[in-house]
């Protein structure tokens, strides 16, 4: 009789707490947070294994924060719960897989979709509030209509009258335009002369490397690099010809500023001088090529 009221206490227990794994939302934006929570009862001396992840819970969704693992007992019943503090930032579907605690008690698997915002190519910027046109009437303008034509008037007088007129050739100096990839690499060398990763400035360093890449992609390659997120910027590059190497080293830089960015991340000394090397790599391989006439 004991045992029978063991067990209907336990699928009691059980049936308030499940084991399960849920999300506050299942859709969100790039960059932005949600909250995976986790939770299962468990039977006293039945053996458990609990979920121990470390930066991230699949690959590709980050972890931000993260509680410490909570527990409640009952006389026959331990039920164990904890949460974390998600993001993501590339956008696609995540499959978060089922949780295995032992043979009987699993969760069922999840979806989070991460969305990005789509922009065009002719998109421009708006004002908050169109101008106020202050009223005008013929008192205002006709001073002004009178000085214009006095001027006008002795400057031809002047003209015709006084001064020698001289035919001047003026030679239009050649506009100078420099590289992109020559601007590129000189903001990297000053970004470097700065130090700012050896002051523990990790998220300011990262954040110019990835703004001095998005700008000389823009003037490179013509796209929207400084509106766009990561992964987009890699999908457009794909069609411009760049080697597979390449783009990958450029995702690997950017992926990273992102982190340190929105993430907390922080890379260790060899990451910051690497990413700082692959970038000056990437300008050169992929800068614009002269083309000398004969």
């Amino acid at each position: 009789m004991r045992k029978i009221l063991f067990a209907i206490f336990f699928l009691f227990s059980t049936f308030l707490f499940p084991q399960e794994q849920s999300l506050d939302t299942s859709v969100i934006r790039i960059g932005e947070q949600t909250k995976l929570s986790i939770s299962c009862a468990f039977e006293k001396g039945k053996p458990f294994v609990w979920p121990n992840f470390n930066d991230t819970i699949v690959n590709g969704v980050e972890i931000i924060d993260r509680t410490k693992v909570d527990s409640t007992e009952t006389e026959n019943t331990i039920i164990i719960s904890q949460k974390f503090i998600i993001s993501a930032f590339d956008s696609g579907s995540y499959y978060f897989p089922p949780i295995i605690f032992n043979e009987n008690l699993k969760t069922e698997g999840l979806i989070l979709n991460v969305q990005t915002v789509e922009l065009t190519e002719d998109a421009v910027l708006k004002d908050i509030k169109p101008p106020l046109d202050a009223p005008f009437g013929w008192s205002d303008i006709w001073p002004f209509l009178l000085g214009l034509f006095l001027i006008i008037l002795i400057y031809l007088l002047l003209k015709k009258y006084v001064f020698v007129k001289k035919k001047q050739v003026i030679k239009a100096k050649p506009k100078v335009i420099i590289p992109a990839n020559v601007i590129a690499v000189a903001a990297l060398k000053d970004l470097e002369k700065k130090q700012l990763w050896q002051k523990g400035e990790l998220k300011q360093y990262h954040s110019e490397i990835s703004e001095i890449l998005r700008t000389y992609l823009e003037q490179r390659f013509q796209i929207l690099a400084l509106e766009l997120p990561t992964y987009d910027i890699i999908q457009n590059l794909k069609n411009k010809d760049l080697q597979k190497e390449d783009l990958q080293t450029l995702s690997t830089i950017l992926k990273k500023a992102d982190l340190a960015k929105y993430a907390k991340s922080k890379p260790t000394d060899l990451e910051n001088e690497k990413s700082m090397e692959q970038s000056v790599i990437f300008v050169k391989n992929t800068k614009k090529m002269e083309v000398k006439n004969d």
